[in-house]
């Protein structure tokens, strides 16, 4: 029907349409999801942190994001997000005195693609 020169060039114009929406959807894939927190998603630790850290995919906006620390039923112990230039994917909160216990860190930032990413996560603090 096509002949083989038809089919090769439509084989090209559909590659080259693949490969300039891939271009075009690259950053729609950069939103700031979370990639590593420390402390973890599940972790048990020892002794309570002094600082919670979060490190997304993408950069942040610490102006326009929040991180909490909260207790199961609710309760805020902590908010706030703290940035650096030097580090723009990453945000901490200092965490107040944790007695042994599960705690909840939720998150809501806006990255630097203008999506906003929200989510959280739970550490148990063992104890000594």
């Amino acid at each position: 029907m096509f002949g083989n020169c038809g089919r090769s060039s439509w084989a090209k114009a559909t590659a080259m349409g693949i490969a300039g929406w891939l271009v075009l959807a690259g950053p729609a894939w950069a939103h700031s999801f979370l990639v590593d927190a420390t402390p973890s998603s599940k972790d048990h630790v020892a002794t309570a942190p002094k600082t919670v850290k979060l490190r997304f995919g993408a950069g942040v906006e610490p102006a326009y994001s929040k991180l909490t620390i909260e207790t199961p039923d609710g309760k805020v112990l902590a908010q706030g997000a703290v940035g650096k230039a030097d580090s723009p994917r990453d945000l901490s909160l200092d965490a107040p005195e944790l007695a042994p216990g599960r705690y909840i860190v939720r998150y809501r930032v806006l990255s630097t693609d203008g999506h906003i990413v929200e989510g959280n996560y739970e550490f148990t603090v063992d104890g000594k």
